[in-house]
């Protein structure tokens, strides 16, 4: 049975309880990543040989280095002073006093990863008592994941992540192990680990079969240690209130979900009315911005045409009469010139004739005195000057 249907069989439960003999027909093996499955599976059995068997296998333990017993210890840690509580699915101390944190986790969460460093936490909080060193066993933190948590190494299925610093590590008391099942069932599949027969994808060859349904390989099945694995995790040996509870929490946990997801929703409106307030402010300043420039533009265009028309025709006014004026002086020093030199000229002409005139007159006066003096007669002189008798005689 794999998780889909597990959760399928706690949804038929709720409708009818009585359902879950019908999944034991059709089903032959548990969940076996469940909470509840995992735990009596591994954590109830007497010497706990099964769980000893994983661990070593998915820390890659041999020899000295290997768990030979484990004590298994409270897994609840209750919050003190608002702490929250912690709840790990099995913990517990080795022949070596060396610790082991085991933890199922069937889906991704955004949050795994700080989840992990708390349990840690919580777990070493615990270590040190007063009047006692500040001295740490190793810490052995297994993580069994049904989901995908390092797709950037697409080829390895477990994980060792340290604390490292400068390509040494840090604290190597502390190690935590990571093994991606789900991907070392596609990797199986594609024939990419065929020739890894590790203890470790041995014992996921195991699990592989009780999640698929599938036969296990002849080799592992002649392996005590699986074949009780296989006969421990059977659907018929496992108790309806076992799921039942799990019923119980699921309903629990969909009437959290419902509550907080009314509050967030409440909240994420509020918080997201501000941000978005913001936002759309934002938008609309750089909205209003254009349209008010484009707007403004075209506004200010017309009226600084208007303006600067009016402003242009004073100024072109005032440069039109002075450039004007310069070329009106100009042509009428001209055209003046011209016509000054014209009735210049006819002035002098009548002012040099009646000259000429004058002085023709006083000749003729002259010239008649003269000979009037030398005694020709008035009638000749008259005739001779052009001048009257009594002109003559005046003279």
């Amino acid at each position: 049975m794999n998780r889909n249907q597990h959760n399928a069989m706690l949804e038929a439960m709720k409708i009818d309880k009585s359902n879950f003999h019908k999944y034991q027909k059709l089903y032959k093996y548990a969940y076996i990543l469940s909470d509840g499955v995992f735990k009596i599976v591994f954590a109830e059995e007497k010497n706990h040989s099964l769980l000893i068997s994983l661990v070593n296998a998915m820390l890659d333990l041999h020899g000295n280095d290997a768990i030979k017993e484990i004590t298994l210890e409270m897994q609840e840690f209750p919050g003190i002073f608002n702490k929250k509580n912690c709840i790990v699915d099995i913990v517990g101390t080795t022949n070596a006093n060396e610790k082991i944190i085991v933890e199922i986790q069937q889906q991704g969460d955004k949050f795994f990863r700080d989840r992990v460093e708390y349990y840690i936490a919580r777990v070493i909080e615990n270590l040190v008592h007063k009047s006692e060193k500040y001295e740490l066993p190793r810490i052995y933190f297994l993580g069994l994941l049904d989901f995908e948590m390092f797709p950037e190494e697409p080829t390895e299925y477990i994980h060792h992540v340290d604390e490292m610093c400068h390509g040494r590590k840090f604290f190597p008391k502390i190690q935590k192990i990571f093994v991606e099942i789900e991907k070392f069932f596609e990797l199986e599949n594609a024939g990419v680990i065929v020739n890894d027969h590790s203890d470790a994808a041995e014992w996921l060859r195991a699990i592989k079969s009780i999640i698929k349904e599938e036969p296990m390989p002849e080799r592992i099945l002649e392996n005590k240690t699986f074949h009780r694995l296989l006969e421990s995790v059977k659907l018929i040996n496992f108790a309806e209130e076992l799921f039942n509870l799990e019923v119980k929490n699921m309903t629990d946990l969909q009437a959290k979900y419902e509550v907080g997801y009314s509050e967030g929703k409440e909240q994420g409106f509020s918080a997201g009315r501000e941000v978005g307030f913001c936002e759309g402010k934002d938008a609309g300043f750089a909205e209003g911005k254009q349209t008010g420039f484009a707007e403004g533009k075209q506004t200010g265009f017309a009226e600084g045409k208007q303006t600067g028309y009016a402003e242009g025709k004073q100024t072109g006014f005032a440069e039109g009469k002075q450039t004007g004026y310069a070329e009106g002086k100009e042509e009428g020093f001209t055209a003046g010139k011209e016509l000054g030199l014209f009735e210049g000229r006819n002035v002098g002409y009548a002012e040099g004739c009646k000259e000429e005139s004058a002085k023709f007159e006083l000749e003729k006066s002259k010239m008649a005195k003269s000979l009037l003096e030398n005694g020709v007669p008035i009638n000749v002189i008259a005739k001779c000057s052009g001048l009257s008798e009594e002109e003559i005689q005046n003279l």
